[in-house]
């Protein structure tokens, strides 16, 4: 397998736009293959063994039971980058003694890798809202076989929302809609995702009575020139106070990166 993988065209970005493409596109309710697992990590994440989840990297994945669906390749959190999310959370919360922390809400959750992460590090439940149905049973599926402990919901975010528990200072939202179309080689547009990150953030405060939260955002910097992505991040979030930016090793360090954007969001 590693002699295969070696063919792939890795470190390109225009090649993962193909790829991711393909994958939301023909395959996107597909589970992979194995072949197809390797290449994604390979194309999308430098090297096979980066696409990994719930612990397991992609050469792995099919022997241990999980499913991982096209769109689901491209859109989940990778084992690296969820654990730097949560250390960077872990860090905040130990220094931020007056904040009572009560739950993690993964409100897009996908593979819920990053909400699974999360949940473990800070010690809280977590619950998870995913509305496709073809990555819920593949989610359900997947946390089944690893016996990961998530309440997951085959449900939309806000009605995640209106059964949390309720709300603590130190409540971690995680918002990572379906990029879609907002994602090109210009940038990442938030006030265009599925749906837009505006309308989630207002939903959010609509659920929690005036009582302030934490959230965390991914986005994808496209290069230098990106003059998309942190400018409509920084309307999004014009009135939270940014806390911290995490950002993961990147295939494409000269073309572009992921980073997850961590907010004190007001009540």
């Amino acid at each position: 397998m590693r002699s295969m993988a070696q063919n792939y065209d890795a470190g390109s970005l225009r090649a993962a736009l193909t790829l991711r493409a393909s994958l939301l596109g023909p395959a996107r309710t597909r589970m992979l293959t194995e072949v197809e697992l390797v290449r994604a990590g390979q194309v999308l994440h430098g090297r096979p063994e980066r696409l990994a989840v719930y612990g397991v990297p992609a050469p792995q994945m099919i022997r241990r039971g999980l499913r991982l669906l096209g769109r689901t390749a491209v859109e989940c959190s990778v084992d690296d980058s969820c654990a730097a999310v949560t250390t960077a959370l872990c860090a905040y919360l130990a220094d931020a003694r007056e904040l009572s922390p009560g739950f993690v809400a993964d409100l897009f959750c996908g593979s819920g890798n990053l909400g699974r992460h999360v949940g473990t590090g800070l010690g809280l439940p977590v619950f998870a809202a995913e509305l496709d149905p073809d990555v819920y049973a593949a989610t359900r599926h997947n946390f089944e076989v690893m016996g990961i402990d998530v309440n997951l919901r085959h449900t939309d975010y806000r009605d995640l929302l209106a059964g949390l528990p309720p709300p603590r200072e130190g409540d971690v939202h995680l918002v990572e809609p379906p990029w879609g179309s907002a994602y090109t080689e210009r940038g990442l547009d938030l006030t265009v995702t599925s749906p837009p990150v505006p309308e989630i953030l207002a939903a959010i405060r609509a659920s929690r009575a005036g009582v302030p939260c934490v959230v965390v955002s991914q986005v994808a910097v496209v290069g230098p020139e990106d003059a998309v992505t942190l400018p409509t991040l920084a309307r999004c979030f014009a009135d939270a106070r940014h806390l911290t930016v995490i950002r993961p090793p990147s295939p494409f360090p000269d073309e572009a990166t992921v980073e997850f954007h961590v907010y004190a969001l007001p009540g």
